[in-house]
C-alpha cells in the first residue's frame, strides 16, 4: 500500500475528524510516524495527490471528501460515535462540465428560421414540426455543424420570485468567452443518450436539463432524502449567436427547487452563486448572452420569475 495512504489512514483513525493534507502530514510528524525516505518540500502536494487518485480512481477507497481539500475514512461513517456532519460526502466536480458524447442533436438553421413564435413558444410542437420536414437529426460534431444549430437545455433554478445566478468560471470548455460573466443558467448539450424510453417525445429534454441542475448544485441521493426531485419544464427555445462559435439553439428549463436546498460555496464549486431578483436586477451587460437571450424567453412565456 502506497505509505501516504497508510499515514493518512493512521492520522484520521486518530483524530476521528475530517482533516486537509497539510494537517495529516503535520498530525503525522508530531506523532512520529513519517518515515524518513518521504522527505520533501512538496509532500503536502504529494499527500493531497495520492488522496485525490485514490478518491477519483478506486472502486475500494478508504477515502471521501467531506468538503473541497478535507478527506476522512469511509471506514468511520458506519460510527455512531461520529458526528454526522462529518458523514456527508462531497463529490467533486470535473473539471469540464460537458459530460455527453457524440451524436448531438441538431435542428436545421433553415427550418429554425421559418418557426413563428408560437413554435419557438412549444418545445414539443417544435420538434413536431422539425420531424415532419425532416428538419432534425443527430450531429457528430458541435463544431462542425452544417447547415444545423447543435440544441442545448439551459435551465433556470427557481426559488419564489428568485432565480439562482453565478458567476462562470474556466471549467466550461465551450463558454470561456463568458469568463466571470454572471450566469441564470445550467446548460447541457443534448445528446443521443438523453434520449430513453421514458422520454415522451422531447427527445430527453427534462432527463439532459434535471442531470445538468443536480450535477452542477451537487443535488446526490443523499441530500434528496429518498425523495423525488421535480421535472424541469420547457418554456421555450431560443436562437443564440456566438462571436467566434457555430450558433445554438437554446430550451430554456425551468426548475422550482426543492425546500431543503440552499447553494453554499463549501458544497459547490460555483463562483458567487446568489439569488436574484431579476426585476430588481438591472444590470443586462452583467449577465453573459445565453442569459440575456434567456431573459426575453421569461417575457414571452409569460413567466414571473
Amino acid at each position: 500500500m502506497d505509505s501516504y495512504l497508510e499515514i493518512a489512514q493512521r492520522v484520521l483513525r486518530a483524530s476521528r475528524r475530517p482533516m486537509s493534507p497539510a494537517g495529516i502530514l503535520d498530525s503525522a510528524y508530531a506523532a512520529g510516524i513519517v518515515p524518513k525516505r518521504l522527505y520533501g518540500r512538496t509532500q503536502v502536494k504529494t499527500l493531497q495527490a495520492r488522496l485525490s487518485e485514490d478518491v477519483l480512481y478506486s472502486q475500494h477507497s478508504a477515502f471521501f471528501r467531506t468538503e473541497p481539500g478535507y478527506f476522512f475514512l469511509n471506514e468511520l461513517v458506519a460510527d455512531p460515535t461520529i458526528p454526522d456532519k462529518y458523514k456527508e460526502k462531497f463529490e467533486a466536480r470535473r473539471r469540464i462540465r460537458d459530460l455527453h458524447v457524440a451524436p448531438f442533436l441538431g435542428i436545421d438553421e433553415e427550418f429554425v428560421a421559418t418557426c413563428g413564435a408560437e413554435l419557438m413558444s412549444d418545445w414539443s410542437k417544435l420538434v413536431g414540426a422539425a420531424e415532419k420536414c425532416n428538419a432534425i437529426h443527430y450531429l457528430e460534431s458541435k463544431t462542425e455543424t452544417g447547415a444545423a444549430l447543435v440544441v442545448w437545455t439551459f435551465s433556470i433554478v427557481r426559488r419564489g420570485s428568485e432565480v439562482l445566478s453565478y458567476r462562470t468560471g474556466r471549467y466550461r470548455n465551450d463558454r470561456d468567452t463568458f469568463m466571470n460573466k454572471r450566469t441564470i443558467g445550467f446548460p447541457g448539450v443534448l445528446s443521443f443518450y438523453d434520449c430513453t424510453l421514458f422520454s415522451e417525445g422531447d427527445y430527453g429534454v427534462r432527463e439532459n436539463s434535471l442531470n445538468a441542475i443536480k450535477w452542477d448544485l451537487d443535488i446526490s441521493a443523499v441530500a434528496m432524502h429518498g425523495g423525488e426531485l421535480p421535472d424541469p419544464r420547457p418554456l421555450g427555445s431560443v436562437r443564440v449567436s456566438q462571436d467566434d462559435r457555430p450558433d445554438v439553439l437554446l430550451i430554456v428549463m425551468d426548475w422550482t427547487c426543492p425546500p431543503w436546498f440552499e447553494p453554499t460555496t463549501r458544497r459547490l464549486s460555483l463562483n458567487d452563486p446568489r439569488w436574484l431578483d431579476l426585476k430588481r436586477h438591472n444590470d443586462v451587460d452583467d449577465f453573459e448572452p445565453w442569459t440575456q437571450a434567456t431573459l426575453g424567453v421569461f417575457c414571452e412565456a409569460g413567466t414571473d420569475p
